[in-house]
């Protein structure tokens, strides 16, 4: 994970309401443990995660659409 991009920070107000994510203690400590080894907050690596999650999931969809 050491291609992580330098994004600044967002504007007050322009995001959304937070997002409930529900995890057991077991993923909330594994979340923890990665967000602390990158020096980031447990929201920042949470949202870092979904990102990444919905590109995977796009791309996974447009190849599905070719075939």
């Amino acid at each position: 994970m050491n291609n992580l991009s330098k994004v600044g920070r967002t504007a007050k107000g322009v995001t959304s309401r937070p997002l409930g994510v529900r995890l057991t203690p077991d993923e909330v400590d594994e979340v923890e443990g990665y967000a602390k080894e990158l020096e980031r907050s447990r929201a920042w690596f949470l949202r870092f995660l979904i990102l990444r999650g919905l590109a995977d999931y796009k791309r996974e969809l447009a190849s599905k659409s070719t075939h």
